[in-house]
């Protein structure tokens, strides 16, 4: 856009509301103070401006809320107003019903009509229950003006989007696993979650999929099931599926026919339960991600053997203070934990430069030094893979990954795969984690994404 001159426009409502959102974006990184105050409102005279071409009423409610961040709430009572009055005039105003009523509702609330502004929230969210992501985007939008505002926010909680759980647990259930199954639909009809990340497994993983269907059809028809295998799909429904009974295989196949995603995550050929665990963090990250972005809450469920302690991806999980809902199941006879391959475990590449490489048994660690190498001064960028493998042998294929990825890193950026995305987000890395595109690769387009230090 800024080729064609959009960016220097002052009269296309388009190129107004672009320049607006990137000084916006610029105000929300400068902090509190008057830097940040004098660009909140320079956005909003731009948003303002916008709006009086388009005569629409999207850039006139950013004006309107920007204005009060940047400490004038006589200019976002005034704009707030106008749009109310934009909105009566055009019942059919807006890009959709949702949207109209939440216009409407961030108005109202500017004008401290925080009653009304309740109702008309209910109202457009009722319009389209679904509509998850512009959920997400006006309660982030009200909790900051509740917060300049000085007023509670907890009243929008029960508005914000379903919680996205990643499900776990043993295969090898003992034939009467009726008790597991009840606790697991027990557990989603409690907390009603609208994405689920997970394996289905012979055992709990099929049992849990199974409830999320048959409670998906009955209460929420929009509700994601995200299928997260750590190998190809026949290879896993022989290892994981086939090998605990062929009553299973049909249900395996069944459940997969009602995912909303299957996606394959692995490298080489890593000794099943490191693969699993792989594929773990993966689901995890993907989980909390989705949350985040939702502006909602991740949670966990997993069924355990008796006495049995839980596995490190579950163990990190709660040990951030995620919740973690745990079930106690019954191992089949002669069912039990498959030891790992001796030499094996997660590990994590790091390429800077043209051939510089090392591994690092610990993800944040890496990105760490990724981030220092990459910032050294030498015009190098670098890239991070987290992988199975033997880190005294790594696999050629995980090496020139790495030196694909590090090829195409801008100068002092890190960058890595999609798989290590989810898993920095599950680590809990405390930058950020940006999707930036995707990478042309022999063995097709990849996403990227981008790895910057807090």
């Amino acid at each position: 856009m800024a080729q064609q001159g959009l960016l220097d426009s002052d009269n296309d409502p388009r190129a107004l509301s672009l320049q607006a959102r990137l000084i916006k974006d610029r105000a929300k990184r400068a902090g509190k103070g008057a830097e940040q105050a004098r660009l909140f409102d320079q956005s909003a005279q731009l948003y303002a401006k916008a709006a009086g071409i388009a005569g629409s009423s999207y850039p006139l409610i950013n004006a309107a809320s920007l204005s009060l961040f940047a400490g004038k709430p006589a200019q976002a009572r005034r704009f707030a107003q106008d749009v109310l009055d934009m909105i009566a005039a055009d019942p059919m105003e807006g890009e959709t019903p949702y949207w109209r009523e939440a216009t409407r509702a961030e108005a109202l609330l500017l004008l401290d009509q925080e009653v009304e502004a309740r109702a008309a929230l209910r109202r457009a969210i009722a319009r389209q229950p679904h509509a998850w992501e512009d959920h997400a985007a006006t309660i982030a939008q009200f909790a900051l003006i509740l917060a300049e505002k000085g007023w509670d926010a907890a009243w929008l909680d029960p508005h914000r989007p379903p919680p996205s759980v990643h499900f776990s647990g043993i295969a090898g259930l003992a034939p009467d696993a009726s008790g597991v199954a009840a606790a697991l639909a027990q557990f989603i009809a409690s907390d009603r979650p609208g994405f689920a990340y997970g394996a289905l497994a012979a055992g709990a993983d099929l049992l849990f999929a199974e409830a999320f269907v048959a409670w998906r059809d009955a209460e929420c028809p929009a509700a994601e099931l995200h299928v997260v295998l750590p190998y190809p799909v026949d290879q896993f429904r022989q290892i994981s599926v086939a090998a605990f009974g062929d009553h299973w295989t049909a249900r395996f196949d069944a459940a997969l026919a009602q995912a909303t995603s299957t996606t394959v995550y692995g490298l080489a050929d890593p000794s099943l339960p490191l693969a699993v665990e792989y594929a773990d963090w993966v689901a995890m990250g993907r989980a909390v991600r989705n949350a985040q972005v939702l502006a909602s809450r991740a949670c966990a469920v997993t069924v355990v053997g008796e006495s049995e302690s839980l596995r490190p991806q579950l163990a990190s999980w709660r040990a951030v203070g995620r919740s973690l809902t745990i079930i106690e199941g019954v191992r089949s006879a002669g069912s039990k934990r498959s030891p790992g391959v001796t030499g094996q475990s997660l590990q994590t590449v790091v390429w800077a430069g043209e051939a510089s490489w090392s591994m690092h048994a610990d993800l944040l660690a890496a990105a760490d030094e990724a981030s220092r190498l990459a910032s050294a001064g030498d015009g190098a960028g670098a890239a991070i893979i987290v992988a199975p493998c033997d880190p005294d042998q790594p696999p050629a294929p995980l090496l020139q990954h790495a030196a694909a990825l590090a090829a195409v890193a801008n100068p002092g950026a890190v960058v890595c795969d999609e798989a290590t995305a989810m898993a920095l987000v599950h680590a809990g890395w405390d930058g950020t984690v940006e999707e930036l595109g995707e990478l042309p690769l022999p063995s097709g387009r990849e996403p990227i994404w981008s790895v910057l230090p807090a």
